[in-house]
């Protein structure tokens, strides 16, 4: 019978075709276990970015609830039940906050995969404003770059105003 040597320099007995490493279980399992540790690697990685956003996230919201805790307080001496409110949308956002910190990143895919599955309209309409906010957001700044792009014209009527001003510096063109 023919024998082949596979990539670690064995010789292993072959049929009428030409393999390397016999039946392919050592080339291949070596393959395998080498795609399963870099794509490990990958979702490690992707994870810890996930989390480090996903903690950037939670303090960026108890940011905003500190804000609205001490805008409560100032409201308290002009009217005490909007000050109510502004604390209790305040407690509401620091115990999300919260809660985006403690949980891990794949039990929030669970809980939005749980929620799609039981309110599918409710999370495509969700889905669907979330993207006209994102698309929003992007649009506004797209043009505030115009602005800055163009900021280099002066208002100054180009019918009136000639291009071999000195203030340039050298005098024109």
């Amino acid at each position: 019978m023919p024998t082949n040597q596979d990539l670690n320099g064995s010789v292993a007995k072959t049929g009428d075709s030409p393999v390397l490493g016999g039946s392919g279980t050592k080339a291949n399992g070596g393959v395998k276990g080498e795609a399963r540790g870099v794509l490990g690697g990958i979702q490690q990685r992707v994870t810890s970015r996930v989390d480090e956003q996903k903690n950037r996230a939670a303090d960026g919201l108890g940011g905003i609830a500190d804000v609205f805790r001490s805008a409560g307080n100032e409201l308290r001496s002009e009217n005490e039940a909007l000050a109510s409110y502004v604390d209790m949308a305040s407690d509401q956002m620091r115990r999300f906050a919260d809660t985006i910190r403690q949980r891990g990143v794949a039990d929030m895919m669970d809980d939005v995969t749980e929620f799609a599955r039981r309110r599918p309209a409710l999370f495509v309409g969700g889905a669907f404003l979330i993207g006209l906010g994102i698309a929003r957001f992007l649009k506004s700044s797209a043009d505030r770059g115009d602005d800055r792009r163009y900021s280099d014209f002066s208002s100054a009527d180009p019918m009136t105003t000639s291009p071999y001003s000195n203030d340039r510096g050298s005098g024109g063109y």
